[in-house]
């Protein structure tokens, strides 16, 4: 019997509108795959750690996300 795969693991950086920090990330942290959502400080206004069971679910997660109003601008790193 095979091991299942593990998830593949991603971090999503985005840039949003101004003020809309908190409220976006609380957004992003109730999604399906979502394991952690952070507001930060510096470059990018939130890092959320994504855990999808495939590529096929990451990319859709990652494509519903970049869909969101107040989502300015995004940068995904993809874990090997």
């Amino acid at each position: 019997m095979s091991d299942p795969k593990p998830p593949v693991k991603a971090y999503f950086m985005a840039i949003v509108k101004q003020g809309t920090e908190h409220e976006v990330a609380k957004k992003l942290s109730r999604m399906g795959g979502v394991t952690e959502a952070l507001v930060t400080y510096g470059l990018w206004d939130i890092v959320v750690r994504i855990e999808a069971p495939n590529l096929q679910k990451l990319d859709a997660l990652i494509t519903e996300m970049r869909k969101m109003e107040d989502i300015v601008q995004t940068s995904t790193l993809v874990g090997a």
